[in-house]
């Protein structure tokens, strides 16, 4: 059977970077396809990600937990004839629930291996509360603290405390026996998504079928919107615009060029905090931004 992980994590938490920082270093022997998922229209993940791996499917424009069920399945089909891998990786987008990916794996004869979730350390009290957040820690095995090199010790062990609670109060059950789907969690306290080649081994594999939720708590309070750029900007004006943003923005990410820099630069925003440091440098497209900030609905 295909092994499979699922990454999930709110918006902003690392997912990309873990599967460039981690996934090719410690499967690189092995055939992999990912699957990534995003909120909006055009993808900037899947973009960055076959900068590094040739076998990327993405899936934007909808979330795979509602609107791209049938259309995840279908990608799934086809990822499996095409490129026959031993390992799949499917990135969700940081608005997704992981429940229903687990059970389109299962129902296509894949084993769930792990279901990682990240944590952003840094901006995590910033998004705590938000039900969609607190599922995804709830519904994971594998709870990975991000960016721990933004935060002191006392604040990470005050993260630390907050997920571990949260795990235990959203745990994922199964609805005929009420006993957890998982037992137990490892946790994780790392930087740049970087992890130990245990991970990728099955540390607790889904061992249980899964049955869909009688009711469907998973909703969206997110709306976003796409900004194109027909010209080079100026790198200043570029960070300029992104601090800008009023407190509703919680995500924007893009492939924008500036005139200081040769090459297309990725834009990484969350919660206020701005990355400008990674380039694709084979970019041919127009320059965009995803803005993604929280609905008055």
């Amino acid at each position: 059977m295909l092994s499979a992980f699922v990454i999930t994590g709110f918006l902003g938490s690392g997912k990309t970077t873990l599967l460039i920082n981690s996934v090719r270093e410690h499967l690189k022997n092995r055939r992999i396809a990912i699957i990534v998922n995003e909120f909006g229209e055009v993808g900037v993940d899947g973009k960055v990600l076959k900068n590094a791996y040739s076998q990327v499917l993405e899936l934007p424009e909808g979330c795979i937990c509602c609107t791209l069920h049938a259309e995840f399945e279908k990608a799934l089909w086809e990822i499996r004839q095409k490129y026959d891998p031993e390992v799949l990786l499917v990135e969700t987008s940081g608005a997704a629930e992981p429940f229903p990916v687990m059970l389109s794996l299962q129902s296509l004869g894949c084993t769930v291996e792990g279901v990682m979730c990240l944590i952003d350390a840094c901006n995590f009290e910033k998004y705590s509360h938000e039900p969609t957040a607190r599922h995804q820690i709830g519904s994971s095995n594998i709870l990975v603290l991000n960016k721990t090199d933004l935060v002191d010790k006392e604040k990470l062990k005050s993260v630390e405390q907050e997920v571990v609670r949260i795990w235990n109060s959203y745990r994922l059950k199964n609805l005929f026996t009420g006993e957890p789907v998982f037992r137990d969690f490892k946790l994780y306290k790392t930087s740049y998504g970087k992890l130990p080649a245990e991970v990728f081994e099955g540390i607790f594999a889904l061992k249980e079928r899964l049955e869909a939720p009688e009711e469907d708590y998973h909703q969206h309070h997110l709306e976003h919107q796409v900004l194109y750029f027909d010209q080079p900007l100026e790198y200043e004006g570029l960070v300029s615009l992104l601090e800008s943003f009023p407190k509703e923005v919680v995500r924007a990410k893009g492939v924008v060029r500036v005139k200081e820099v040769p090459q297309a630069l990725v834009v990484n925003y969350a919660f206020g905090g701005l990355d400008l440091s990674q380039t694709l440098p084979d970019y041919q497209g127009k320059s965009f931004l995803v803005v993604i900030k929280k609905s008055n609905n």
